[in-house]
């Protein structure tokens, strides 16, 4: 450096006060600045110089706001967790004992649609028996299948009702899965012999 230039910043001072630590990146900056400066010498030397004390100059207001004590900033919530407050604002009791919330289905179309689901599930089985295979041995898991839906037709309707929409819905996923699986098949043209 030629005597003409101006005073380097004091870059120990800055990085004691944990500047390197604050901004690794705008440290690391400077710091290439000031070498790259050092190899050089005239006009590039000064402009370098001018970079590197305005990139000192940042850094140092950054250090300076970083030491203030401010409030945190509210952590916003996710939206999970605001859908999840919502829907047990919707749910809460009110005083006169009802819950609001949603808009719910007159009953008498909850009503229809349980009867519905019910003759719909007691077809399928009865179905499903009917085509039971003729000489099935004892421990035929198709016939052992058909007895445990038999049995619970007989013994809990309405847990029938369930066990088939959860057996429809693992059904739907699996055909919905197989779809995704399955690679689409490219058709090549067949060569021709000479």
């Amino acid at each position: 450096m030629n005597p003409a230039t101006p005073a380097l910043p004091d870059l120990d001072a800055l990085r004691a006060s944990g500047a390197a630590r604050l901004d690794a990146v705008g440290w690391h900056y400077i710091e290439a600045l000031n070498q790259r400066m050092q190899t050089l010498s005239g006009p590039a030397q000064l402009l370098l110089l001018a970079k590197l004390q305005e990139a000192v100059q940042r850094l140092e207001a950054r250090t300076r706001t970083a030491g203030e004590p401010h409030a945190a900033p509210a952590a916003m919530p996710s939206p999970l967790a605001t859908l999840l407050q919502d829907m047990r604002s919707k749910n809460a009791p009110q005083a006169g004992g009802k819950t609001p919330g949603w808009p719910s289905e007159n009953p008498r179309i909850q009503q229809f649609r349980k009867q519905l689901s019910k003759i719909s599930v007691q077809k399928q089985v009865s179905q499903a028996i009917a085509q039971a295979p003729q000489n099935a041995g004892p421990i035929n898991s198709h016939m052992l299948v058909l007895r445990s839906l038999g049995l619970m037709r007989d013994l809990s309707p309405d847990y029938l009702n369930r066990f088939m929409a959860h057996v429809d819905t693992l059904l739907c996923l699996d055909d919905a899965d197989k779809g995704k699986l399955m690679p689409k098949k490219t058709i090549l043209p067949a060569k021709t012999r000479p």
